[in-house]
């Protein structure tokens, strides 16, 4: 059994005062001392040794009771820290179910409208075949572009939830095409010129998100520069795979924008990181490249004034053209381009093609 300090202590004063009366009493019987003599003696030796031993037990005592208050506050403070913890974990696990709730939610209204777009846009397709009216013609390729940019911006919140489109090519296209298909999604697609890439294929599985990407970036280059300007695209073949330079002659952006712009696109960022008004288009262009495995880049270096965004295209990407010439075009489109990559196909969830 252990024994306490303050029990120790006393049990080795106590001999001490045992032994010291024994030895007085010892010294006592020698020197033939008178009883009362011998008792002084003793009385004298064990005075001050008890005077001693009960100093060194009071001390002791106070020892543990300090002891015993350090543990007890200690102990305290552990459990104040154990509570803080625990309440920090519930908000954690209160701001996730948060987060979830709305990323849910934003994840449905885009699949809703997803979903009611594509059908749209696919009656268009049917009634475009049918009317010869150019006047009326016109008008239902106006209603096909609204429901393609609609179709775009659902997709676009449905990649922020981690909801990736079904692969819809199922063969090789070229950069030019995937370019030429981008250029239908947008609102000013006449604005945009497209130079070069008819050589440099895309594998299908990579198309899609491609094309998606590229039509962010030429949204972004129509909005932020002069209406009657042109944004100019420029796509060429390098010793690592392909290029895809997008240029516009607007003001350029500052040091702090361009800088805010890159950490969108590097940074995962959630839906609900992306503020009360969200530009969720380069947030998206991050998750497709990361998804994909290709860059982009934005740059003050266009000649034209404004900004430049560099798409490089790995040659992992990249293959051969398919073995055998697709068949034509069947859809009229905007400008009287032949466009046969607008639409999107089903989407699924999880990783993409």
């Amino acid at each position: 059994m252990t024994r306490s300090p303050t029990a120790s202590a006393t049990a080795y004063w106590l001999w001490a005062v045992a032994t010291a009366a024994v030895s007085a009493a010892a010294v006592a019987t020698v020197l033939g001392l008178r009883s009362g003599t011998a008792a002084a003696c003793v009385a004298a030796a064990t005075v001050p040794v008890a005077a001693l031993s009960l100093a060194w037990a009071l001390r002791e005592r106070e020892e543990v009771r300090r002891q015993r208050a350090i543990a007890t506050a200690r102990a305290a403070e552990l459990e104040r820290a154990a509570a803080v913890a625990d309440e920090r974990d519930q908000a954690a696990r209160r701001e996730r179910n948060l987060r979830d709730s709305v990323q849910a939610a934003f994840e449905t209204v885009a699949g809703n409208v997803h979903a009611m777009a594509t059908v749209q846009g696919r009656v268009l397709d049917g009634i475009e075949q049918r009317v010869s009216d150019p006047e009326v013609l016109s008008e239902v390729m106006r209603a096909d572009h609204a429901a393609a940019q609609m179709t775009r911006k659902a997709q676009t919140l449905m990649v922020l939830c981690g909801v990736w489109p079904a692969r819809r090519a199922t063969k090789p296209i070229s950069l030019y095409d995937c370019v030429r298909g981008a250029q239908s999604r947008i609102v000013e697609y006449g604005r945009v010129e497209v130079h070069g890439g008819q050589g440099v294929h895309v594998a299908a599985g990579a198309a899609e998100g491609l094309m998606h990407t590229l039509a962010e970036l030429l949204e972004n280059a129509t909005d932020f520069s002069p209406a009657t300007s042109p944004v100019l695209v420029s796509v060429r073949e390098v010793a690592s795979g392909a290029v895809v330079e997008v240029d516009d002659a607007g003001l350029g952006m500052p040091p702090d924008a361009l800088e805010e712009a890159g950490a969108r696109l590097r940074d995962g960022l959630e839906i609900t990181d992306l503020g009360a008004v969200p530009r969720l288009g380069l947030a998206c262009v991050g998750r497709w490249s990361r998804e994909l495995g290709f860059t982009v880049e934005l740059s003050t270096a266009s000649g034209y004034g404004g900004t430049r965004a560099v798409l490089f295209v790995p040659h992992r990407l990249l293959t051969m053209p398919p073995a055998e010439p697709e068949p034509p075009a069947r859809r009229r489109t905007r400008g009287g381009a032949r466009d046969r990559h607008r639409g999107y196909g089903p989407v699924v969830p999880g990783r993409g093609p």
